[in-house]
């Protein structure tokens, strides 16, 4: 499987991970399911987890809501949700596991002293208990998706 990003989410993602370190941030990302799976846009959230904002997000359920409600109304789906790990790799922690819903895709951005190096993409197939990992592609300003 290949998600395609198209540039203006992907800068939206890069730049509320740089607001938000040292701390995880997170969103929704709106697109079109299938093989590309679509996206067409990132929608940052506030990370309602204030206790340890540092390692774990929550999305605000208004946000999402919202977004979700908007994206349906121009026919785009919740296809995923993109979060930061602060100084950490890009790869799902077992709390991402634990929490994470099947066929859904989730982009977790690395950071290291504020500046992003690297983002990756996790999908957890139905029936599954592990992600798979799912090629990226950013696209070039003005390519469609």
């Amino acid at each position: 499987m290949r998600a395609l990003l198209p540039n203006s989410a992907w800068s939206a993602v890069e730049a509320h991970a740089r607001q938000g370190y040292p701390h995880e941030i997170c969103g929704v990302l709106l697109g079109r399911a299938g093989d590309p799976l679509r996206i067409q846009e990132a929608h940052p959230c506030a990370n309602r987890n204030t206790e340890r904002a540092q390692d774990r997000y929550l999305i605000d359920p208004l946000q999402q809501m919202r977004f979700e409600r908007d994206g349906r109304r121009r026919g785009l789906d919740v296809v995923g949700y993109f979060h930061s790990h602060p100084d950490h790799p890009a790869v799902p922690s077992v709390t991402d596991l634990e929490l994470s819903w099947e066929n859904l895709l989730y982009l977790i951005v690395s950071l290291r002293e504020g500046k992003v190096v690297e983002a990756k993409a996790w999908v957890r197939p139905s029936g599954q208990k592990n992600f798979e990992e799912v090629a990226l592609e950013v696209l070039a300003e003005g390519q469609k998706v």
